[in-house]
């Protein structure tokens, strides 16, 4: 029986004229070969295991993400997310083994090289570079080490190597609610006397009434505002009912009754250059930018409509201080997500008890 070589816990088979295919080295040599000519099994206990099912990395991504969105029901944001980040993830596993690679060949030094690459990624900054955020390096390596998860479940990997990727800590951040004064400025700004500036005032009254993410309010249509409740479909394709004011209820008919469109959108766009497509849905950019101009005709710091799913639940959590109702409302699957609005109202309670004994009271 012909021998086997062994380096770094792999057998690899030799080729014909007896040398491992790294060239005899072991070390890096050794695990670029593993990559570019895969493991056929693993040793363990002396006895090697049945060989790992070969699998074009590519096609295990590809599997992978329709599971995500099939299975998981994952948001086309996510999916879309991920696709980028596992795409990284290919080219360097490609560069690294310079052709392509089998999931079987992915391994510990691997993942520790492609770490160290996100680690020390960058960004353009106007004229410069700047490290990544911490979030946006924890988002590709979290859709790393899902994926990893699913090829070991799949049974493409022998080893749990998702628990060697280690995530960067995120600096705590609390919401950034409007201030009262504000939002009070704000919403007695608006104006309705053309179709664009009602479209504007009933989006920013729904926000600041549901709370809702930006991409949940532009992905409905005319029809889910014609049932008895508003139904939002957040992360996940998780449904919950919306909170609407009548405020807010008056402010989406009046909109809708003024319009004369055939688009199927709840919230339409007014720009040349999407009067084309077939539902000229208003886009999230564009919803920045209205947030934007709202801000700068009321006198106000600018703001991003994010800031207004924070108001609602910081008012909901200093008037109710009801944290699940609050974690319900928001569309959050548990209390730990809403923790940050808690903490800006205990923040909040203690400069009102400042003020007051300031005050001699």
């Amino acid at each position: 029986m012909a021998s086997m070589s062994y380096g770094s816990g792999y057998w690899l088979s030799p080729d014909q004229s007896g040398r491992r295919p790294d060239g005899g080295r072991g070390g890096r040599g050794c695990n670029r070969a593993k990559l570019q000519f895969s493991a056929v099994s693993r040793y363990h206990g002396g006895v090697p295991e049945a060989p790992t099912p070969s699998l074009p990395l590519a096609q295990a991504v590809t599997e992978f993400l329709q599971w995500l969105e099939l299975d998981r029901h994952a948001s086309l944001t996510t999916v879309t997310a991920y696709t980028g980040d596992l795409g990284r993830f290919q080219a360097f596993c490609a560069r690294y083994a310079r052709g392509p690679v089998e999931v079987a060949a992915v391994d510990r030094d691997l993942l520790r090289a492609f770490q160290r690459i996100v680690a020390r990624a960058t960004r353009t900054v106007g004229s410069g570079r700047q490290p990544l955020a911490a979030g946006t390096r924890r988002r590709r390596l979290i859709a790393l080490r899902t994926f990893l998860r699913f090829c070991r479940r799949e049974e493409w990997l022998h080893q749990d190597l998702a628990s060697g990727i280690d995530l960067p800590r995120l600096p705590e951040r609390l919401p950034k609610p409007l201030e009262d004064a504000a939002r009070e400025r704000l919403v007695a700004s608006l104006t309705a006397s053309s179709l664009p500036e009602k479209r504007d005032r009933a989006l920013l009254l729904l926000l600041l009434s549901t709370g809702a993410r930006i991409s949940e309010l532009l992905r409905l249509d005319r029809a889910d505002w014609a049932r008895e409740r508003l139904v939002l479909r957040g992360k996940g394709d998780r449904e919950r009912p919306a909170l609407v004011t009548q405020r807010a209820r008056r402010a989406v008919d009046t909109y809708l009754r003024a319009r004369d469109d055939r688009s199927p959108a709840l919230f339409i766009s007014f720009q040349p250059a999407s009067r084309g497509t077939p539902d000229n849905r208003l886009t999230a950019q564009g919803a920045r930018h209205i947030c934007h101009q709202l801000a700068q005709d009321a006198g106000v710091a600018p703001f991003h409509p994010h800031q207004l799913r924070h108001t609602l639940g910081t008012l909901l959590q200093e008037r109710l201080g009801d944290a699940r109702l609050t974690a319900e409302t928001l569309g959050h699957t548990g209390l730990a997500s809403v923790s940050g609005y808690t903490k800006i109202t205990e923040r909040r309670r203690a400069q009102a008890r400042r003020a007051l004994e300031e005050e001699g009271l």
